[in-house]
């Protein structure tokens, strides 16, 4: 009887070992990869002194405390994330805030992989004739992988594309004081570029207020989502570079570029 009952005992061992394998092997056979963007609702928040920050995202801005406004909120019965920037007339230069998150490995292949669609709310931009001049009211969606900078600009109605060294810049037009769908595909930039993918790189949301756009001014954004590139068609793209007759200082983060910018006359 003792010998039943240990044969017993260690054949259920078995048969319960046997389970959490099977378990274990279904469940990894079944893991998905993290996603690109790990917090794209921005519904993670920390306390920081008397204010909140976004937990996941990097906060950066050139701005004190009560010139700026990062929060999230609903408009129009959107929840969304609000920037708010004041620029007033002793200000040196523009303001800028921006949000990121670094990726390499399996974050970047699948941003790399993916397009990129979120919802915009702008105001005026006032950039079409000077896009980075010093009544401008920028917002712009950027991947820097520390050798290039692709930035995908919200304008008004300007639209093209600027190449210049190791930056390349795509305009959007998008409507203001109203809800837009937009998309971005960075590794479509990064092959009509002739650039080799980046293996690390910085997903920012930049904004940023020339330095004679004084007061309030504020930008929501809503739904980051991304979805699996489909294969990539014949592209047509109209390069305004080569119509240049200025040079304008692009600030992006830390990065500083001198673009060639201009519109409608010929070198």
């Amino acid at each position: 009887m003792n010998n039943l009952r240990r044969y017993f005992g260690v054949a259920s061992i078995i048969i319960l070992l046997l389970a959490a394998a099977l378990a274990f092997l279904n469940l990894r056979g079944t893991s998905s990869p993290p996603p690109a963007l790990l917090d794209p609702d921005f519904t993670l928040w920390t306390q920081t002194g008397n204010s909140t920050r976004p937990m996941v995202w990097t906060l950066q801005s050139n701005v004190q405390q009560d010139q700026l406004g990062v929060e999230r909120t609903s408009l129009d019965g959107r929840d969304s994330l609000r920037l708010s920037l004041r620029q007033n007339a002793t200000a040196q230069g523009g303001t800028f805030v921006s949000l990121s998150e670094t990726l390499d490995g399996t974050r970047l292949a699948q941003l790399m992989n993916s397009t990129i669609g979120l919802w915009v709310f702008k105001e005026p931009c006032n950039c079409d004739a000077d896009p980075f001049g010093d009544y401008s009211v920028v917002l712009s969606v950027q991947i820097n992988d520390g050798f290039r900078l692709v930035s995908f600009v919200f304008t008004d109605k300007l639209q093209g594309v600027v190449t210049f060294l190791g930056h390349r810049v795509i305009f959007i037009p998008t409507p203001s004081g109203e809800w837009s769908y937009r998309e971005v595909n960075f590794r479509q930039e990064y092959l009509l570029a002739q650039w080799p993918m980046p293996v690390s790189a910085m997903f920012s949301l930049y904004f940023e207020v020339g330095s004679n756009s004084l007061g309030w001014h504020t930008v929501y954004i809503s739904q980051l989502r991304s979805s699996t590139n489909a294969p990539l068609a014949s592209l047509e793209v109209t390069e305004i570079s080569d119509v240049a007759r200025t040079y304008q200082t692009f600030k992006v983060g830390e990065n500083l570029a001198m673009l060639t910018m201009g519109l409608g006359e010929e070198r």
